[in-house]
């Protein structure tokens, strides 16, 4: 299947589930990287979306992009055709087989679960925000748009399933990419349009259909119009069919007059006027036509707006992606920080700048008690086991600063950042002797290792005894991620290796 467009909208979905894929750890992306920053020179911004795009065309991302658009259309489709039957099933049960039709019973039936729909979707509207935790997927308020994209996650798992068996390896989760776009779209306040332009869309075939089968029957079938009622007086009927038909009179529907409801009242037996009575009977069309017109002003009409109005409210959200910053992830603190992250990975590929060496840049005296500050050894430990006292017992000097990841990806992150904002004059990462080293300790490993001139591993506990059949393994995981830097076996060449200039 082929890749879909670099549109705004694609590149925004994109850059989201890149984002959620490298919560875990880094990608591989030094290719991309480069790549982005001579195709977007200067643009920060848009060399991050190119930067995702170009590990999403490698990951299969862009071709399950395609598959959930080709998912979501199908579940429109099937949606589309069980409403279809729907309003066929809703048309026979408000005509009834008798050819009798009690006219305020078949308006209820037509537009009673129309007009409740429509109150909760407003409802909804004036309420978008979600619960803490709650998914996108659950919000909006537009049933029938939340049944489509269900749907077609559903669908798109099912096909991502048959395309691993058929591949060697697995393929890219086209639901995924659902989840990323409904983060987007509900970043953007798009989603709740989405949703509600879907399910009036369906609506509106609704009625339509429904519509196109009232007038057939009405054109070739004769049906009986008939009001029943128990507790109600003729006042009534004559009050609801004035109030219904005034809309629909001024849309060009025929509506009965006052006279004409009087008449049929007046020609009814006493427990039910029967509209096409001898009195009446001329008047059938005009009944025919006010049912219609109610639906078509209250149903259809309503239904077709507001659809309209998704629409042009979709067209004004996806306007906003022009601006390449609306297209980052930015729904998290954690989306944040990878953004500034891959903004910092950006400016170290840019050239070192050099500054005249007898006219030095000025520096204040806070950016030099900072950059005191951040010289310090940093020892962090690394997935190191709860029964294992952390930090061990250290003398005063040298000043440490002491970390402690226990391999979350909060953690991790927030590590990073730390050693990103206050580069430290070398790096210790302790870890557990009889740990296997990971790709995940790899990637911790070499990202860590770019915010200091020196790096070296740690393993704990200091017992040389149990270490022994552990150093080698570590050791040559640690040639293969960091070529050059020191294993430590003991806590006391980890002090002189701290201690050392």
């Amino acid at each position: 299947m082929n890749a879909p467009a670099d549109t705004p909208l694609a590149q925004a979905v994109i850059a989201q589930a890149v984002q959620g894929l490298e919560s875990t750890g880094w990608l591989d992306d030094a290719g991309a990287l480069r790549q982005a920053a001579r195709e977007k020179p200067g643009e920060r911004p848009a060399q991050y979306l190119r930067r995702a795009w170009l590990l999403g065309e490698r990951l299969g991302l862009t071709q399950a992009l395609e598959q959930a658009r080709a998912a979501l259309g199908l579940a429109l489709i099937a949606l589309a055709l069980a409403v279809a039957l729907a309003a066929l099933g809703l048309e026979r049960a408000a005509l009834g087989a008798e050819r009798t039709i009690n006219a305020a019973a078949a308006l209820a039936a037509l537009l009673g679960p129309h007009l409740l729909a429509l109150a909760v979707w407003l409802a909804a509207l004036m309420l978008p925000k979600r619960l803490p935790g709650q998914p996108p997927q659950a919000s909006g308020g537009a049933l029938l748009g939340r049944m489509a994209w269900r749907l077609a996650q559903r669908m798109a798992q099912r096909a991502a399933s048959r395309a691993s068996r058929r591949l060697a390896r697995s393929g890219a989760n086209a639901a995924r990419l659902l989840d990323a776009s409904a983060t987007v779209l509900q970043r953007l306040r798009l989603w709740p349009w989405l949703l509600g332009g879907i399910s009036h869309g369906i609506w509106a075939l609704a009625f339509a259909l429904a519509l196109a089968l009232l007038l057939f029957d009405f054109a070739f079938r004769a049906y009986s119009l008939t009001w029943e009622t128990t507790i109600l007086s003729s006042h009534a009927f004559a009050a609801f069919v004035q109030a219904s038909g005034w809309l629909p009179a001024r849309l060009g529907f025929a509506v009965p007059d006052a006279a004409a409801v009087q008449q049929a009242l007046a020609a009814s037996a006493p427990a039910s006027a029967t509209l096409a009575s001898s009195a009446a009977a001329a008047n059938q069309s005009v009944w025919a036509w006010w049912l219609m017109g109610c639906v078509f002003t209250y149903g259809l009409l309503p239904r077709a707006l507001l659809a309209a109005f998704c629409l042009w409210r979709w067209q004004q959200g996806l306007g906003r992606l022009a601006q390449p910053d609306a297209a980052l992830p930015a729904d998290s603190p954690e989306a944040l920080l990878h953004v500034r992250q891959v903004f910092a990975r950006l400016d170290a590929l840019a050239p070192a700048v050099v500054m005249d060496a007898e006219r030095p840049a000025p520096c204040s005296e806070s950016a030099a008690s900072a950059h005191a500050a951040s010289a310090a050894p940093a020892l962090i430990g690394f997935e190191l086991p709860p029964e294992l006292p952390w930090p061990p017992a250290l003398p005063a000097s040298p000043a440490l600063r002491i970390l402690n990841v226990d391999g979350s990806s909060a953690q991790r992150q927030a590590a990073l950042a730390d050693l990103a904002a206050r580069p430290p004059a070398a790096l210790l990462l302790a870890c557990h002797a009889s740990a296997s080293p990971d790709r995940g300790a790899a990637r911790f490993l070499r990202e860590a290792a770019r915010h200091a001139p020196r790096t070296a591993l740690w393993l704990v506990p200091a017992d040389e005894a149990a270490q022994a059949g552990h150093a080698a393994r570590w050791q040559n995981w640690l040639r293969a991620e960091k070529p050059g830097a020191a294993l430590l076996a003991s806590k006391a060449s980890a002090l002189a290796w701290l201690q050392k200039p």
